[in-house]
């Protein structure tokens, strides 16, 4: 069995080609001509050349693939980031790998969407996200989050016209080849005694091995148009930071910002965005989200799929192995 893997190089899609190579599919990986290999250390994969954004690429490498998982995405910046190219990667591009797949007739996709697609909790909101719960925020407030969200709309209506595609929404993902730091980044700055006060909110933390397999099983069991949050555990940001310096053994944080200081810290922060020549690297935005609780509800992913989640802490001292390997610590 052939897979093509779009954005293989990246966190996520890397740990997708080791499930892959561990269920024994052969494996395509869809790269730029820039991008490096280093996510892909020690597995097995055909690199091919080729970019979402152009669909000329795509047919090519599509053919004779009995499944694709398209990965690929502008994840970088959340908050501040180009939205001409956020549109031309997520949703354009999706475009382009939907239709590349209904013309190349391939048997079944999954594609990768995010948390974030589901928009944001009210403020002080605990309850748990599931896949029921429907976009909430204008564009300009959030413009990954609106990107996934179009993702899925051009999904939905590929499946409209014959092709089997399951969507999955990862949440903050934890875990070995995060080779960018994309999220990994919280492990380094506890270590290095940054995080003295966190926000007040809360996240969903899932295991990057945990994910790469739940994208198999989404391919073998989900039914089409269907979406499943692949979820691990809820915790607190003050829970979180903690259990990472317990690992480290290091001095944890001291506590959360209170809530009273949330506005004017925000706005403090936006005003000096705009003065600062470079992105100062905390802004308002991320301090108001990171006061929301982010929670997410697995149930679905668990009944249907088979999910199965890695207990907290053989993620997070997976995650602290893995980057003292590459020397990241």
């Amino acid at each position: 069995m052939l897979a093509l893997v779009t954005g293989a190089t990246g966190f996520v899609g890397a740990n997708v080609v080791e499930a892959l190579n561990q269920a024994g599919w052969q494996v395509r990986a869809l790269h730029r001509r820039s991008s490096s290999l280093a996510a892909l250390r020690g597995l097995a994969f055909e690199p091919v050349i080729g970019d979402v954004t152009e669909v000329d690429s795509l047919l090519s490498v599509m053919a004779g693939c009995d499944a694709v998982f398209h990965v690929a995405g502008v994840t970088a910046d959340y908050w501040d980031q180009n939205t001409e190219r956020l549109h031309a990667v997520n949703v354009q591009g999706t475009r382009n790998v939907v239709e590349a797949a209904l013309a190349t007739r391939v048997k079944r996709l999954v594609h990768t969407s995010s948390q974030a697609a589901l928009g944001l909790p009210n403020k002080n909101d605990t309850q748990p996200m599931d896949e029921t719960h429907r976009y909430n925020l204008p564009p300009e407030t959030y413009p990954y989050g609106y990107s996934k969200h179009l993702a899925e709309l051009e999904v939905q209506s590929a499946v409209t016209r014959g092709l089997h595609a399951i969507i999955v929404n990862p949440t903050v993902v934890l875990g070995p080849r995060d080779v960018t730091l994309t999220n990994s980044q919280i492990i380094q700055e506890v270590q290095r005694g940054r995080v003295p006060l966190v926000p007040p909110g809360g996240i969903n933390v899932v295991d990057a091995i945990d994910l790469g397999r739940g994208h198999l099983l989404a391919l073998d069991k989900g039914g089409a148009g269907e979406r499943y949050l692949l979820a691990g555990h809820n915790l607190s940001n003050l829970d979180l930071t903690r259990r990472i310096a317990k690992i480290l053994a290091v001095r944890p944080p001291r506590g959360t910002i209170p809530r009273l200081l949330i506005r004017p810290l925000s706005a403090s922060l936006d005003g000096a965005n705009r003065l600062s020549p470079r992105r100062l690297p905390l802004s308002g935005d991320v301090l108001r989200f990171g006061s929301r609780f982010s929670y997410a509800d697995n149930r679905k992913a668990v009944r249907e799929l088979g999910f199965t989640v890695t207990p907290l802490e053989k993620t997070l001292e997976r995650a602290v192995a893995w980057l003292r390997e590459v020397n990241a610590l």
